[in-house]
């Protein structure tokens, strides 16, 4: 028998856990996360935030997987966008149809939104999160990304005082 998930948005009860799938996740990636439990209610709750967390469960239990998205617009298409951040299942619950229908979720949230694309973001050398992508049909697309560091940051942002 096929194991039944609810599959929900998050609620700021599920912080703690969260922020320990998120560690797992980092961990698995072979580094820290800074995802802790008051850093998601504070950006991912009430009018302002600035990401979404959805969560997987087995019935009432703990949580098992969580999907982080975050939400911006585009400006040539003049549509919203949807950004998914990170996708994790614990490693009992993989393989059995979860990631996809935690997909699934997400993409019903973009559409909701309105967005005519999901951006998917995933580590250059995570092979297996990469074909686990294209088997849901999504498809590589090449970009050139630049980031800014803490320190380029506040030079920058001193430039104009």
């Amino acid at each position: 028998m096929a194991a039944t998930y609810l599959i929900r948005r998050a609620v700021p009860r599920d912080c703690d856990g969260i922020a320990r799938l998120a560690a797992a996740a980092a961990e698995e990636a072979g580094g820290p996360s800074s995802l802790e439990s008051s850093r998601i209610k504070a950006h991912g709750f009430g009018a302002n935030a600035l990401f979404e967390a959805w969560v997987a469960q087995l019935h009432a239990g703990p949580l098992i997987a969580h999907a982080i998205i975050s939400t911006g617009y585009d400006v040539r298409r003049a549509r919203p966008t949807v950004v998914l951040n990170e996708l994790y299942v614990v490693p009992e619950h993989r393989r059995g149809g979860l990631a996809r229908k935690m997909m699934s979720a997400i993409a019903r949230r973009g559409r909701d939104l309105g967005a005519r694309e999901l951006a998917i973001t995933t580590g250059v050398d995570n092979e297996i999160a990469q074909r686990f992508f294209a088997a849901i049909g999504a498809h590589r697309r090449q970009a050139a990304v630049f980031m800014m560091s803490a320190d380029g940051i506040e030079w920058l942002a001193a430039e104009g005082l």
